[in-house]
Order: C-alpha cells, then structure tokens, then sequence
C-alpha cells in the first residue's frame, strides 16, 4: 500500500450531522467532525488522483480514469483505502478504546482500571444480560471515568491489547493535536457582492498543532500512474487545502492473536467507524462470515451519523449510523482461527462490517482482562 500524509495549509472544516441550511436553529454554532468520516478522505483521494492522471476538474472521469477510481460515491473501482489515521510525526495515533477507566486529577486524566464482561444478570435490556464490570481497581468505581478526549501511541494501544493499563507516556491529549477556531460566515449576491440579508452562519474550524497531520494508506493504483505528492489538494468543506507528502511509516499493531485462538474470546477495538449489520443489535452475533462470534458485552461510544456529498448529483448524501473509534465489542468465537482468517488479522489490520475499502471497519483483536490477576 502507498502512504499519503496530508498536511493542512491552514484550518480544516469537516461537517458533522447538524442541520446547516436555512431557517434551522443550529446554523449559527456548527461543529467540525474530527478526525474525518473514511469518506472524506476518501472523496479527496480520488478527486487528487484524478487530476494527476489526466481529469481537467470539471464532469465526469474519463472512462480510463474511472475503470481504477470507480463512478460515484459507492463505487471505488480498484482502490482501497486505510484510514484516515491522525499522525503525530509519522506515527499513527489511536483513539482511547471505551473499556479503560481512570481518575481525574489536578492535572491530567490517569488510568485505573479495564473494563470486562461480567456476570450473567436479569435487567431492563433482558435476561442473561453481561454488563461490564471493573478489574484490577480495589477503589470506588463510580468516580472513574473514560478517557474521552485522549489518544494512545502504537505502544499504548499495544499494551492495551494484552489486557493491560496504558503507560502514561503512551497517551496524549486532544489538547496536544489540535483545537478548534471560530469562523464566521455569510452569503453574497453575485451581483452587488453585498452580503444577502439573513444569510450570516457560524462554523467551528480545525487547527492542527505543529507536526500533526492526517495519514492514509492506499492500494490499487496502477503502477505507472502519477501521485499527488507535493501538490496542494482539496480537504473537507469549504474547499480547504492541504499539502500532500508520502507517508512512509506503517500503521500496523502487534496483536496477540495466539491468545484468542488459545480461548476464544475477544475484545475488538473500533479503530475506524464501524458499519455493522442489524444482526450485532439484534441478535448480539455478527453476520456470515463471521456468524459463530457472539457478542457478550460492549462499551460504546456515542454513535456516529455520517453522510457525505455526491458531487456528480451535487447533493448530500444520506445520514447513516456507525459505532464510533474508540467502541469495544467483548466476543466469544467457537472457531478463532476461521474468525482470524476471515478479517484478515494475519500481516495486517482487521477489517470488520460495511465500506471496508473505503476506509471504514477497521479493528484491533485484543484479549480480556483478566479478571484473577492484578492489572499493571
């Protein structure tokens, strides 16, 4: 796969699910949805790929660029994506997973304790239902909380996987990456290019910190084909700019696959939005061919609801729900070494769910905590 790194040449703007037309409430404080949908960023690939190899910027992709870059929104061609992945340097960050809980002190949010399945208990979701509970916290539990707004490195998420708490040097804080600027905005009339009269609007803006980028890693570009590296491409809304490199590190995790196939159990991290069939809410097992997973618990993020833009129509698309990075789906598999080949965890990331090419489903396997031994 070729690495690409984007770099922002001033702020980014990437629309969430609120209403932005006129008349609605919310119009006058809309927020930037940060780290971009999968979509995005694919969109952006595309549309820099096809004016390096010919496309002139206006109609449709002549037919020897689109046989490679697909045909409209839902059609990718031969591309496939991995990511976006928000970069520190050249190394990939990860968003904190659901099931760590820590202490807020004076200074900094700490890690105190994982999260596990535990017993079978009869509750308003049902019987037999198996909440998370706490491990390796001797303390009160109800004053931890998630650690919402907080990253881990490689090594961080690593340690995470194998059942353990995070070192501190391998967390960082959303108040280390970016922040988030105030822009106000209003509409013209083209004749007199005087403001028109109600149309003013107000949108939240991205700023990156000094080193931080967007990463992703593409495959099926043909060989002979051009890269944007070096260009200047369009990312996002309001046709920002954002300077394109190559991205040479690689987003890979160490997973301890060998303890799964060992007990069959699971705890699946989101890395990207993940699509999953009605089968997961219905019936807590995920769809063929992964069918003989069960879901037993989870810790979820606020789910997401992403669109995107149809530039060929010139129309939004429609709003769907995903299950946000950071979600953890706590699983049992009677078969692991079927369920490890099928997303194919073996050299590389898993891909779980709806839109693999495009970037979303992208998952870490990790393993329970263990519930008998003292977390470090």
């Amino acid at each position: 796969m070729i690495g690409v790194r984007f770099e922002p040449v001033d702020t980014l703007f990437f629309r969430d699910g609120t209403p932005f037309s006129a008349d609605c409430a919310p119009q006058d404080d809309v927020g930037s949805l940060f780290p971009p949908s999968p979509a995005s960023v694919t969109g952006a690939v595309r549309a820099a790929l096809a004016l390096c190899n010919g496309w002139n910027g206006r109609g449709r992709w002549p037919k020897e660029i689109s046989d490679v870059l697909g045909d409209g929104p839902y059609d990718l061609g031969s591309l496939s994506l991995e990511g976006p992945f928000l970069l520190r340097g050249d190394q990939p960050l990860f968003q904190m997973p659901r099931h760590i809980l820590g202490s807020v002190g004076a200074e900094r949010w700490e890690p105190c304790g994982l999260l596990r399945p535990g017993p079978e208990v009869t509750c308003d979701l049902g019987d037999a239902i198996r909440l998370p509970e706490a491990v390796g916290f001797g303390g009160e539990i109800e004053g931890l909380k998630p650690g919402d707004g907080r990253w881990l490195t490689s090594a961080g998420m690593e340690a995470v996987l194998r059942g353990q708490l995070p070192p501190r040097i391998g967390i960082v804080s959303t108040d280390e990456l970016w922040c988030e600027e105030q822009r106000i905005g209003l509409e013209r009339e083209r004749g007199t290019r005087t403001a028109q009269e109600g149309k003013l609007y107000s949108t939240r803006h991205i700023r990156l910190m000094p080193g931080v980028s967007l990463g992703v890693r593409i495959a099926g570009v043909p060989e002979h084909w051009m890269m944007p590296f070096g260009r200047l491409v369009s990312l996002g809304g309001e046709n920002r700019l954002a300077e394109c490199h190559r991205w040479n590190a690689d987003a890979a995790l160490d997973l301890p696959l060998p303890a799964f196939d060992a007990h069959g159990r699971a705890a699946i991290i989101a890395l990207s939005p993940l699509d999953l069939e009605e089968t997961v809410y219905h019936e807590q097992r995920l769809a063929k061919p992964l069918d003989n997973v069960w879901i037993v618990s989870a810790c979820l993020n606020r789910s997401r609801r992403i669109g995107g833009w149809d530039s060929l129509a010139r129309r939004p698309l429609p709003l769907h729900g995903v299950l946000s990075p950071g979600s953890v789906l706590f699983c049992e598999a009677d078969k692991p070494q079927r369920f490890i080949e099928a997303v194919g965890a073996v050299g590389g990331l898993p891909r779980m769910g709806a839109r693999q090419r495009g970037g979303f489903g992208l998952v870490a396997l990790g393993i329970w905590p263990d519930e008998s031994e003292e977390i470090s």
